[in-house]
């Protein structure tokens, strides 16, 4: 394949539109709604799984939480069907920090999966304070790469919830609500302050 000559012009036009993209993407109201659907979510599922075991006693409503994998689906569906002319290294830096999340994620779950399966018992109650972890990480790596202390800053909430939680060590319904009100501080918080100043 043959690289395409361009002249000046042509170069300080595309420097320019990379320029514009970067400055952009550092400041649109769409970048932060993947945390209001995920901190939502999260809000959502919590009260749901709260209310369900409070009303029946029964701890098979915690398995409501696998809805949190909807938003990382459709996110991706998103992502794919929407394609961008110009891919800048901040896009680019933020896509591969929720990659690398996700991907820790979805490997949670299938080690939980396999070693269930070998020992005989699947206990996912793991699954909350690591996901606590591993999004509050995903929140202040992506907070230092668009220079915002919001999302810096308030997911140590979600990592002092998610060391009570194992230090607990007991799995109970007051788990759902801590980890919903972790999400709605790290999460959903910031997104609306941040969107706020960008009006």
């Amino acid at each position: 394949m043959e690289d395409k000559k361009i002249n000046e012009m042509e170069s300080i036009e595309l420097i320019a539109e990379m320029i514009r993209k970067t400055k952009k993407e550092a400041s649109m109201k769409q970048d932060y709604n993947a945390f209001l659907l995920y901190g939502y979510a999260a809000v959502l599922i919590s009260i749901v799984a709260w209310v369900g075991i409070q009303l029946t006693g029964q701890q098979l409503f915690m398995a409501v939480w696998f809805a949190m994998f909807l938003p990382y689906i459709w996110t991706l569906l998103r992502s794919r069907q929407t394609k961008q002319e110009v891919t800048t290294y901040l896009g680019e830096m933020l896509g591969h920090i929720w990659k690398i999340i996700g991907s820790m994620f979805v490997l949670t779950v299938l080690v939980i999966l396999v070693v269930g399966f070998a020992v005989g018992r699947i206990d996912f109650s793991l699954m909350m304070p690591l996901s606590l972890i591993y999004a509050g990480i995903g929140t202040s790596m992506t907070g230092l790469v668009i220079k915002e202390k919001w999302f810096v800053w308030t997911p140590l909430v979600g990592l002092l919830t998610a060391v009570y939680m194992l230090a607990d060590g007991v799995c109970d319904n007051s788990w759902n609500i801590l980890f919903g009100f972790s999400f709605l501080i790290f999460m959903v918080m910031p997104a609306h302050i941040v969107r706020s100043k960008i009006q």
